[in-house]
């Protein structure tokens, strides 16, 4: 029944775009026409130009799955986060982890689960340099576009991903003296300054631009513990960039992008309680640790809880007077609620997310410097060499209270001791790209090469109602060597509009993980490393992804396409886990590859139905995934751990629907529409010795949309244009944690969110203002948190932001 309804689904869409295709004026059937990159003067959509296939292509002519959102798009929307642009292009599900700094990003079920300590399956990249997912947020002003590729990617990008890449182009310098300045004001204090300039240097040969920007705002919760605000946000940056021509043939591109980030996490929140059974998971019965002092009952519940948890000799009752005396005294501190943590779950839920009662230390700073250079040397008409060398560093300090309570149940880092990431990565890439064949063979050859090393340091304290609480430190150096070649090629079969794809990559990784000595785990099991244990190890994964696709252009309006492709996810090594040798099966910190299998066949039209402008997109895709890397949690040498587990095997299929149509010169219409259906077809795991389900893919909704109306109307016989904007979004419920067993608190549940945007502008004197209105019916959303529940019974949800509103007036010159 469902491939039925998939396949008359797709029949209408292709009924509608043959008969709107019949009507549209000035076509040569079976001939590509020239890829537009502007809007027609007769008022047609305009196209976007992709470089989905590592070439710059017209949206509309590239037979794969992409949402493209312009730089000017971005610019007048004040999409400024990776939150933000989940409501520009839907389908992509942007979550926060152990905090809203650190975020990972999901396309068809591809995602990562916090913890796991996994390579992202859906990978950034800068100017076609990949990126560590943290430091997308340092290119969100001055683009060109971002374009967010879906499915597989594991032929033609630098690393592959198996749900798909977002690709952040800056602005590069042109020929002619310009640019910008903007000036945002808003609620909760929000502000930004924003601008660039481009000056040519000598004439069109050496051009420059430079942009920057600084904004920031105060924080959206109030702690009652302290009467201040969390997640206040600071930051700044500037970017240069620097185009030289060598010649009539040779052209380099120099782009060196820096962000300076000293901001608070927006804190996660207790949302639920795993409950305790004491045959399985939850391990620690936070419940009965935490009881409080409110009632004898529960009084005796903890003491004697502290009591077996301290391991003192004896029953309970009686009461270790030392044990009494620590816990009356604890829950003795106002800080404390002495109603225990069911109490504060029941506080918590009643008074929203944005009113928090919580201890721990709450901060990120973070320094991102990436840098691009990329040189083009055309060889002859039809050919080209290019070379990519790209600059990675992201060093960031954070901490956060990660149980979402009053009390110190599990605290990561603190101003002493904060999380410490250094990620550092080098990576080189040389393609040879042409046409033969009197041009019906496009084709690209490539190498690529990375190095990536992750210095990792992070102190947590757990349960601190045990006597001040116990801390644990994980210090590792975990690093990453690529080698990589790869071809592809599509081939035109003369005046036909039929083409054929095929290209094949083969990759070489190592994985390696060193244990620092100032690591808990090292420190304890003593130099050397007892038998079963290695604090140096490494492993090497040899893959062959590929893709075959044929394409049909129907004629210049029309876009018919099949592909197939296989990507991987690196096996490796989990930070975090003590060095057993070993796969999680035993409570090792190693884990396999991740393989995605997928089909999509889709259709593209972008002319006219009914004589009015039309451009709309349909892909229906199925994937086949062995091996899913995902974060599992288990008692490790009688301590609680996260260790990567992988999952045998899991489906994901959908169908994805975007459209657009201009009704009137003056108005907008649009919207899209995604269906993801996720699941492990063989959830089937042995963690540390017990078998395990994982049974529900989290972070993929079933079902989320758009829809927008755009208006544009001249003011009189003058230059001035009065705009207005409106949109919604839509999502059903997902959850974070992949096992139903822990559902309590992490549900995520259905939301909808209206946004809209009002201005003036004249585009001859170049000036606009701009009032945006987000979230405008003030709705309490949730983007992600942490699903911990089967450690110690919480799970915790981060809200994302209320009703926000904002002015901004830009100059261009």
């Amino acid at each position: 029944m469902r491939h039925n309804v998939r396949i008359a689904l797709l029949a209408s869409v292709f009924s509608v775009c043959w008969s709107g295709s019949a009507a549209a004026q000035d076509q040569d059937a079976g001939h590509p026409a020239t890829p537009a990159t502007t809007a027609e003067t007769d008022g047609a959509i305009a196209d976007i130009m992709v470089t989905a296939r590592r070439r710059d292509e017209s949206l509309s002519r590239t037979p794969v799955a992409v949402a493209a959102v312009s730089g000017d798009t971005l610019a007048k929307a004040n999409i400024v986060s990776e939150y933000d642009l989940r409501q520009a292009t839907p389908g992509l599900q942007v979550r926060g982890g152990v905090s809203s700094n650190q975020l990972y990003f999901s396309l068809r079920g591809q995602s990562q689960d916090p913890f796991s300590n996994s390579r992202p399956g859906v990978l950034p990249y800068i100017n076609e340099v990949q990126i560590g997912s943290l430091a997308g947020a340092s290119t969100f002003y001055d683009l060109a576009s971002v374009q967010v590729l879906k499915g597989p990617q594991g032929t033609l990008f630098g690393r592959s991903a198996t749900g798909g890449a977002l690709l952040y182009a800056t602005q590069k310098p042109t020929d002619e003296f310009g640019g910008y300045v903007s000036a945002l004001y808003g609620n909760y204090d929000q502000y930004k300054l924003e601008g660039a300039i481009n000056a040519p240097l000598s004439a069109d040969q050496v051009m420059l631009r430079v942009a920057g920007f600084y904004r920031g705002r105060d924080g959206f919760q109030r702690n009652l513990l302290t009467g201040g605000s969390e997640g206040d946000q600071e930051s700044y940056g500037f970017r240069p960039s620097l185009s030289i021509k060598l010649g009539p043939n040779i052209t380099n591109e120099l782009v060196a992008d820096y962000t300076h980030i000293d901001s608070e996490n927006t804190e996660a929140v207790i949302s639920g309680l795993m409950p305790f059974t004491g045959t399985d998971a939850p391990f620690i019965p936070a419940q009965f640790l935490y009881a409080g002092t409110a009632n004898p009952i529960a009084a005796l519940t903890g003491q004697c809880t502290l009591q077996g948890f301290a391991q003192f000799p004896g029953g309970c009752p009686p009461v270790n007077p030392m044990v009494a005396s620590f816990y009356n005294a604890y829950f003795a501190n106002p800080a404390h609620p002495a109603g225990g943590i069911s109490q504060v779950l029941a506080e918590q839920n009643a008074r929203g997310p944005f009113r928090v009662a919580q201890d721990g230390a709450n901060f990120y700073r973070s320094r991102n410097t990436v840098v691009t250079n990329t040189t083009r040397f055309d060889i002859a008409d039809d050919i080209a060499i290019k070379n990519i060398i790209g600059y990675v560093n992201i060093k960031s300090k954070n901490a956060t209270d990660s149980d979402g309570t009053p009390y110190g149940l599990s605290v990561t880092g603190s101003e002493a001791a904060p999380q410490i990431s250094d990620i550092e990565q080098f990576s080189a890439e040389m393609q040879l790209l042409g046409k033969a064949l009197e041009g019906r063979l496009e084709y690209v050859f490539g190498g690529f090469y990375s190095y990536e090393s992750t210095y990792f340091d992070q102190t947590s304290t757990f349960f601190d109602v045990v006597f001040g609480g116990v801390q644990q430190r994980n210090a590792t150096k975990n690093a990453n060597r690529t080698y990589a070649g790869y071809a592809q090629g599509t081939y035109h079969l003369g005046e036909s509009g039929i083409a054929l794809t095929a290209g094949g990559r083969y990759t070489r990784e190592t994985a390696a993980k060193h244990v620092k000595p100032q690591d808990s785990f090292r420190v304890a099991l003593g130099d050397p490393a007892p038998a079963g244990f290695d604090y140096d190890q490494s492993r090497t994964f040899e893959n062959f992804s590929w893709t075959l696709g044929v394409q049909y252009q129907a004629d210049p309006s029309l876009l018919i396409y099949a592909n197939s492709r296989r990507a991987y996810k690196s096996g490796g090594f989990n930070a975090a886990v003590a060095p057993i040798v070993g796969s999680a099966q035993v409570g090792g910190d190693s884990y396999d590859a991740e393989r995605v299998t997928d089909a999509e066949l889709g259709t593209k039209f972008n002319g006219r139905i009914g004589g009015r402008p039309v451009r709309a997109s349909l892909a229906l895709f199925y994937n086949w995934i062995a091996n899913s890397q995902r974060a599992g949690f288990a008692l490790v040498n009688n301590g609680p751990a996260a260790l990567t587990v992988n999952v045998p095997q899991a489906r994901t299929y959908g169908a994805e629907v975007d459209a657009q149509v201009k009704p009137l010169q003056w108005l907008s219409l649009g919207g899209s529409f995604n269906y993801t259906e996720a699941e492990f077809t063989n959830g089937n795991v042995t963690l540390l010795g017990r078998p395990v389900l994982y049974d529900r893919v989290p972070n993929t909704p079933k079902y989320n949309g758009s829809a927008f109306a755009d208006v544009t109307v001249p003011l009189g016989s003058s230059n001035l244009a009065f705009t207005l904007h409106g949109d919604v979004y839509y999502q059903s419920e997902s959850f974070t944690s992949p096992r139903s067993a822990n559902s309590a608190g992490t549900r995520m549940a259905p939301y909808t969110l209206a946004n809209f945007r009002v201005g003036v502008e004249d585009e001859t004197a170049g000036w606009s203002l701009t009032a945006n209105l987000k979230n405008a019916f003030n709705k309490v959303y949730y983007t992600g948190g942490l699903q911990v529940g089967e450690i110690y019974q919480v799970n915790t949800l981060i809200p994302g932001d209320p009703r926000t509103y904002m002015l901004e007036l830009r100059y261009k010159f």
